[in-house]
């Protein structure tokens, strides 16, 4: 197999630090990890409650067979979201998809919140056990009988939750206040463009005005100089040493037979 081309340093970061900004400002505060045939009503109830309280939680629905992996748009939402929060009952320890989402949240660095449906997760052996053996567990006092959180788990999980949503609310308002300078910056960009495309249209309108003010004066300078013009001039000369009749005394019509009146 031919080796891959090598793919420049900067292209791959530049590429994951926006779309990990991008996960931040538009993604979830909580992602609920579980397995179905464990709790799938419980999960469901924890989403409800979860979206009652003002926040964005994302529930996986789908049902996954063997020899599946993961979606990428899965593992998208997983490390989008802000904390990750898993179910564990005796399905999601051997879950391989349960221990996929947990491994991914725990390669972005988000935290991970376990609710213990067994009450004895400390001493199980699976791989998603040895994984959750040291992060915040929440026993539900109700065990695998549950099918919604009870009070006193909802109360675990407000203690955690203060932190996440002043987090969010702190991208949330980044993102607005990005997004209204960006506006702001795309307005003013389009006042100027209308400014600059007016001036053009003012400074053509008036170099066309000076080209007919120039061609106009080239035209009667032409005039002048043409054979037409000469005559013209000739005809404004001879009419000018013609006598006024209105100066001139001399310049009078006798009616015919009239004697020439005597001084």
């Amino acid at each position: 197999m031919a080796a891959a081309s090598p793919v420049p340093d900067d292209a791959p970061k530049q590429g994951l630090r926006a779309g990990r900004i991008f996960d931040r400002v538009l993604g979830y505060d909580f992602f609920i990890s579980y397995a179905h045939a464990d709790a799938p009503q419980y999960a469901e109830r924890l989403h409800d409650e979860l979206a009652r309280a003002g926040f964005q939680a994302f529930l996986d629905k789908q049902v996954y067979v063997a020899g599946d992996d993961l979606s990428t748009a899965t593992l998208r939402r997983v490390r989008a979201s802000s904390k990750l929060i898993v179910i564990v009952g005796e399905a999601a320890l051997e879950s391989h998809w349960v221990l996929q989402e947990v491994d991914a949240a725990r390669a972005a660095q988000r935290p991970v919140i376990a609710i213990d449906l067994l009450g004895e997760l400390d001493t199980r052996t699976t791989p998603l056990a040895d994984r959750l053996r040291d992060i915040i567990h929440i026993r539900e006092p109700d065990g695998q009988r549950a099918t919604e959180p009870s009070a006193q788990t909802l109360q675990s999980l407000a203690r955690s939750f203060q932190a996440t949503r002043r987090e969010a609310l702190r991208w949330r308002l980044a993102l607005a206040a990005t997004a209204f300078f960006a506006v702001l910056a795309g307005y003013s960009y389009w006042q100027k463009t209308l400014a600059d495309d007016r001036a053009a249209q003012y400074l053509a309108f008036c170099n066309r005005v000076v080209d007919m003010v120039v061609a106009g004066n080239q035209k009667i300078e032409d005039l002048r100089t043409s054979e037409f013009g000469s005559l013209i001039a000739d005809v404004t000369e001879t009419l000018a040493q013609l006598p006024d009749p209105a100066t001139d005394p001399d310049l009078r019509c006798i009616p015919v037979g009239s004697a020439e009146p005597t001084g």
